[in-house]
């Protein structure tokens, strides 16, 4: 995996620095019951690189919400554990009045990061706040329209992978009868997965 040392700018702070990004991200349309992509032959993967975090003033937010600069940077990147600085970006965007939708990614994404380190408490807590983040978007309207099926699929396969095994049944019990055909098969194999008392992903088909 290709990475590459980019100047940016902090929208923060003011103050310019160094980040590790990878430029180009192929999509290879394959992706994991929870909807993580998988990209086959690459054992490492690449949230880590689409978080950062300011070495100035500790902001934490996606790679590419600092704008790139040709000033010249002498600070680096803060180093911090990725589901670390994903569950700090979640935080901060709480604070400034983010849409739950943009809070929910930020614990999704810090979920993958804990799961890539095997820390598996801090993946079913993110994946916890993850749910009530995308409850909340999907009663108050900042759900994007074209992502709302996505999402009320998502709340249930997380409750699954948080240990929830109940409530991802009852949940999709409530919405498997609207959820898009490809959705709701995928729903009705992780209620199987849930009477099987499982927590692993599987791929999505």
């Amino acid at each position: 995996m290709h990475l590459a040392d980019i100047g940016v700018k902090c929208h923060n702070c003011g103050i310019s620095f160094k980040s590790k990004q990878i430029p180009l991200i192929v999509d290879t349309g394959q992706r994991n019951s929870e909807l993580r992509l998988i990209i086959g032959g690459v054992s490492e993967q690449f949230e880590p690189y689409s978080v950062c975090t300011c070495p100035s003033c500790g902001l934490a937010d996606w790679a590419t919400a600092f704008g790139k600069t040709d000033e010249q940077a002498v600070l680096n990147q803060a180093l911090s554990t990725p589901h670390l600085q994903f569950r700090t970006a979640a935080l901060a965007a709480e604070r400034t009045g983010k849409s739950f939708h943009a809070i929910g990614l930020f614990y999704l994404y810090a979920a993958w990061c804990a799961d890539d380190i095997n820390a598996i408490p801090q993946a079913r807590e993110y994946r916890r706040l993850a749910v009530d983040a995308f409850y909340k978007s999907l009663t108050d309207g900042s759900c994007p329209p074209a992502q709302r099926a996505e999402i009320e699929y998502l709340i249930g396969e997380l409750l699954r992978r948080s240990g929830d095994f109940v409530n991802s049944v009852e949940y999709y019990k409530e919405v498997v009868p609207r959820l898009p055909s490809k959705y709701a098969m995928m729903a009705r194999k992780v209620m199987r997965l849930c009477q099987e008392g499982r927590y692993d992903a599987i791929p999505f088909d």
